[in-house]
């Protein structure tokens, strides 16, 4: 297990590993060993599966407010934010980054998917500017990049980039990748760059250098084949 916002008194914030068992849902609670794991999982955490929101997510730029744990599933969804003690968001990945936002000020917390699709569309910016809305301050919001996959495993096809990533295909963001006609993308340079030009402080960012790919412990759409059937969950929430 991956913990965040270790200093961060009475908040809650984690990854879950392939020793966890997948915590991917498809479409309903009907996935009786998923289910399962998510709510073991919870146990884990110390925190109740009731107060347990989830966004299925779908590469968007989707941003929810949470007021209270209702509403369990969030569809197209990419990221959640609450001011709310005892509500746990959380979101699935599996190559993808999970990222966490915490403002103690505020009280409020939020996380977000942040795989190509939803990088590029900005869903980073969109999570800060929401938590804006409900009361944050982007001097006080900590952020914490969680597990994705690393730049030197991200083939992708030059002629692709430039049709799908428009401002970010800039090449401060790629490498010659593993073939010809192949680039390496830094995606979370791209998060980290969205993070600042948001107007969070870099000193309040930490990443993660593990990589998803590579490491076996951890679930990886691409390591196998592309089936995002398994994946990790990330949670955030803050105790009453």
């Amino acid at each position: 297990m991956y913990s965040f916002f270790d200093d961060a008194q009475n908040v809650i914030a984690a990854m879950s590993t392939a020793q966890d068992g997948n915590m991917k849902l498809r479409d309903d609670e009907s996935q009786e060993e998923v289910v399962k794991n998510r709510i073991t999982f919870c146990e884990k955490l110390c925190i109740p599966y009731e107060n347990f929101v989830s966004a299925f997510v779908t590469h968007s730029a989707n941003v929810a407010v949470v007021e209270d744990a209702s509403q369990k599933f969030y569809e197209n969804t990419d990221a959640l934010v609450t001011n709310k003690k005892n509500i746990f968001l959380s979101v699935t990945t599996a190559d993808c980054f999970p990222v966490l936002f915490h403002d103690p000020v505020a009280e409020m917390v939020g996380i977000a998917h942040a795989g190509w699709r939803g990088i590029i569309a900005e869903i980073i910016p969109a999570t800060i500017h929401t938590m804006v809305e409900q009361g944050a301050k982007h001097k006080d919001i900590s952020i914490a990049i969680g597990p994705g996959i690393s730049q030197n495993q991200f083939d992708f096809g030059f002629d692709e980039l430039i049709t799908q990533f428009g401002f970010y295909s800039q090449d401060k963001y790629i490498v010659p990748g593993s073939t010809v006609g192949k680039v390496r993308v830094n995606l979370q340079q791209m998060i980290l760059d969205q993070v600042h030009g948001a107007g969070v402080d870099m000193y309040k960012v930490k990443g993660c250098t593990a990589c998803t790919f590579s490491d076996e412990n951890l679930y990886s759409a691409r390591r196998h084949g592309g089936d995002s059937f398994s994946a990790m969950l990330s949670v955030v929430g803050m105790r009453k």
